[in-house]
């Protein structure tokens, strides 16, 4: 019973922290991408170029958070609180 109550409050725990993560470390970058295509999109824009911009912002808003959270929240021990 201990086991399975530990197994589920670390989930529970891991799955909170989505929010955390995601809430504040990718949220930014959302900003400047706002202001990838002035104005609306035009037909002299390629297909290519708009799935650019799609993949550019999925991939910033994936590994930035996962980055930060690996690099700097795992690293982080009781002595530097």
């Amino acid at each position: 019973v201990s086991w399975l109550k530990f197994c589920r409050d670390t989930a529970l725990l891991a799955y909170q922290s989505l929010g955390v993560v995601y809430g504040d470390l990718s949220t930014s970058p959302l900003y400047v991408y706002k202001s990838t295509f002035v104005g609306n999109l035009h037909h002299s824009q390629s297909e290519e170029a708009i799935l650019g911009v799609l993949s550019l912002i999925f991939w910033t808003i994936t590994l930035i958070p996962l980055l930060k959270y690996v690099f700097i929240l795992l690293s982080a021990d009781d002595n530097g609180e």
